[in-house]
């Protein structure tokens, strides 16, 4: 009997464990990505992950976060065109999201304006987030 209730919770166990890899792959699956930004800002991702040959190994070997992190450089802010009357248009490649990380708040958009740009930086908040980057990860990983 006793060992009737162990089976039974380790099954129990493995199924959880199962549907939540499903439900998780799913999710990730979800994630379009524009393949226009991605050429846009895949150079930074290569830069974080050792350059374009170290990258090519890890984005093969970690398929999960590269799509996880390629949306944070793609799609976790947006340019809102001539939001100011005086400048130049904001080229978005020039952008690495990364770098104004820590003025991102939890629950409201945050407007940043580059000097000489009449676009502004629109930074999406982090309870809109689906990965955030952290400069404490170790880009080898």
């Amino acid at each position: 009997m006793m060992k009737m209730k162990t089976n039974m919770k380790t099954l129990l166990a493995i199924a959880f464990v199962v549907l939540s890899l499903v439900s998780y792959s799913q999710n990730v699956n979800d994630i379009k990505l524009n393949s226009d930004k991605v050429n846009k800002f895949q150079p930074y991702v290569e830069v974080r992950h050792g350059g374009k040959a170290a990258f090519n190994v890890w984005k093969e070997n970690n398929k999960v976060q590269y799509v996880k992190e390629m949306w944070y450089f793609t799609e976790s802010f947006y340019v809102k065109r001539n939001a100011f009357t005086e400048g130049v248009t904001l080229d978005e490649s020039i952008i690495d999201i990364a770098r104004f990380e820590d003025q991102r708040k939890a629950n409201e958009e945050v407007s940043i304006h580059l000097p000489g740009f009449k676009d502004a930086i629109i930074l999406l908040p982090s309870s809109k987030l689906i990965y955030k980057h952290s400069d404490n990860t170790n880009s080898n990983k």
